[in-house]
Parts: structure tokens; sequence; C-alpha cells
């Protein structure tokens, strides 16, 4: 199991200086190479070999930091991987998975990878070319089967991802949920457990719209607008944040908790046409939370199973089977004509998510549970909002 720690580096202004040329140096040679690469093609796309390869690009690195010696004072395995990733995005193009590769900008993720040769000793990563060692503060001990390390940039702030191998079997939950995403709640699950949504975006919305103004009334190429800009950064920096700790918070208790996880196939990008709803939409992080959830299920060798995009899930009465097809979004109950039952319209469609997503894969409905207190009660000690319906 490949696991990954994320921890905040605390580098001296000297080091933020090389980490800066690190960064640099990584987008030259992917920039020079894809450039090379391209014009190879173009003179020699009727020959027997039309293409360079990653061990031809390799060698030419080794002439080219010759002629440009700044390369030098960069770790050559994190140059060499920057044509490891370019030869990638060449395979990924040339089997119509992606766009063909382009040219990377200033203003692109600030990353470069380190493949071999790391160690901590105390509260200090050692990675070539820092052999003195990066101060970083985590709670975490860092493991030791280390697989690679991405340092990264955002805003004004460094961190290290740490890619590791964890042998520990993580305990699978007990128990099959269905989970109805939304926007009056987060989320809603079959067993009744209903999470309040977190508004990242919109609880500093007014702050964010007044920096903006702030920030078009500064001259361009002014060190004032340089100012204003990480303000702005900053923010979103903290929506991220505030967002993703919550999304981890939500996927890691019902991985611990549910063995089966049954969630709709939602069409973002669909819902986002819709300009009334776009902005609340984007603010809920719903792919994020998607993708924990998935890798966190995998992780302990439970199921995650989706329903299509266009099930009946809430417009379909969970106990008689009746489609109510003049249900409105602004009914908040759901009251079914024919059997009469009352029910909270997202708990009644968590419940017919759970269905669907079970006889799918033949497993048959199963008996409705109570909520997973051990889930609610670790969500409620994470400091989110829980009810329970």
């Amino acid at each position: 199991m490949i696991k990954t720690l994320k921890v905040r580096l605390y580098p001296s202004e000297k080091q933020k200086f090389l980490l800066e040329k690190h960064f640099g140096s990584c987008r030259f040679v992917w920039n020079h190479f894809l450039g090379v690469r391209t014009r190879y093609y173009a003179e020699h796309k009727n020959d027997k070999k039309k293409g360079l390869t990653v061990f031809d690009t390799m060698k030419m690195l080794t002439v080219l930091k010759k002629e440009i010696t700044w390369l030098n004072e960069i770790n050559s395995q994190s140059l060499q991987h920057s044509l490891v990733r370019l030869d990638k995005a060449f395979k990924s193009f040339f089997k119509h998975n992606t766009d063909y590769p382009t040219f990377k900008s200033k203003k692109d993720n600030k990353y470069f990878i380190i493949p071999s040769g790391f160690k901590t000793i105390e509260n200090k990563l050692i990675i070539p070319k820092f052999m003195e060692g990066i101060e970083y503060h985590d709670k975490t001990a860092i493991p030791e089967k280390i697989k690679q390390i991405v340092v990264t940039r955002d805003v004004q702030r460094y961190y290290a991802s740490i890619q590791y191998e964890l042998n520990e079997d993580l305990p699978t939950g007990k128990g099959t949920i269905g989970i109805d995403m939304g926007l009056m709640a987060f989320l809603t699950t079959s067993d009744g457990l209903q999470v309040e949504p977190l508004n990242a975006l919109g609880k500093v919305e007014n702050k964010l719209k007044k920096e903006q103004r702030r920030l078009s009334r500064r001259k361009k190429g002014s060190e004032n607008r340089k100012k204003q800009i990480i303000k702005v950064q900053k923010i979103y920096q903290k929506i991220r944040d505030t967002r993703t700790d919550f999304n981890h918070k939500v996927s890691t208790a019902i991985a611990k908790h549910y063995g089966t996880v049954v969630m709709e196939d939602l069409n973002i990008q669909g819902m986002q046409q819709n300009h009334n709803l776009s902005k609340s939409i984007t603010d809920q992080g719903w792919y994020q939370f998607k993708t924990m959830l998935q890798y966190k299920l995998k992780w302990r060798e439970a199921d995650l199973i989706e329903t299509g995009r266009f099930d009946p899930s809430s417009k379909t009465c969970s106990k008689c089977g009746n489609i109510k097809h003049d249900l409105k979004l602004s009914n908040r109950t759901y009251n079914c004509y024919k059997c009469g039952l009352i029910m909270n319209r997202d708990l009644n469609a968590a419940i017919n998510i759970r269905n669907i997503g079970m006889i799918k894969v033949g497993k048959g409905i199963p008996e409705l549970t109570p909520v997973e207190s051990a889930t609610a009660a670790e969500l409620s000690k994470g400091g989110l909002r829980v009810a329970t319906l």
C-alpha cells in the first residue's frame, strides 16, 4: 500500500533561493526538451526513427549541462525525472488519452520530484543539494520506506509530499450505506446521518471580493500589486486548506466504519451550468471528497459502488417504489401519496441510492440499520456539524 505524508517545510532564505532554482530549472528542462522532441519529429517523421526516447534526452541533458553551467547547481535526479514525466506525457498523447504536451509557465504549479537520496535526521529532511537539511514541523514521524518525495510551493509555503510503502493491513468496516450529496446538507447517508456543508468560500466571500477590488486598482507591474496578489492568493489558499481538511475528516470517518459505500455518478460539470447554483456546487468540493473516499476504501479493501446519473433516486419512494414525477427541488420532505411515506427528501434518496447500487452488483437489498454512532462521534469530534435523522 502506497501512502503519502505531506509535511510543511521551513527553509532558510538561502534554501528558499535554491528551491526556487530547482522549480525553475525543472521547468526549463521540460520546456527545452519538449521543443527538441517536437522539432525532431517534424524533421524525421518520414524516417524509421521518428522520435526521441527518454534515454536519448538524458544523454542530451548531460551535454546541455556542460553548456548551461547553472543546471549543475540542481539535483540531477530531479532534472532527469522531468524528462521521465515528459516521456510519459508523450506516451499518453500517442495512446489518445491526453492532449499534446504543452510548455510550462512560471504561473504553473511549482514542484520538483526527488526519486532517491533522501533521509531524515531529527526534524530535518535531508535531500540532494540540501545536505544541511530543511527543517520541517509535523507530529507524525516520517516513515523509513520512502519511495519518492515531491517538493511543492503553495503561495509562500513550501511542502514535501513523502510517498512511502505501508505493509500494515487496515481493518475493513462493516455495513452498507448509500450517500446522497447535496447543497442543503453536504451528504446524507441511508442510515440517517447528515453532515452539514462547510461552505468554505461563502464564509470569506465578502473579504475576497474586497481584496480583489483593491487588486484591480493596483498598477500592473508595481510592488503594491505584487503584494496584493499574495493577499488574494492567501485567501484562496485558506479556502483550499479548509475544504481539504473537511473532506479528509468526512471521508476517513466513512471509510473506517463501512465496508460498502454506494454513491451517485454525479455530472458535476453539467450541474455547474445552472448559474444560480454553480458557485454553491463548486464550493462543496464533491469531486475531491469522492477521490479521497475512493482511495481510502481501497486501502481497506472496501467497495465503492456508483449508480447511474439518470437513476430516479430522488423521485422514487424508498418504501413502495412509486415515482413522484411532480417532485420539485424546493420540496424538502418526500410525501408519497401511494403508500403514505413521509421522509426527509435526502434520506429517501440515500436509501434509494443504496438499494440501486446493491441490486446493480447483484447483492440484493440489505436491511436498514441504525446510524453508525462511531461515525457520528468521530465527525463531531472533528468539529463538524452532524445531525441524525
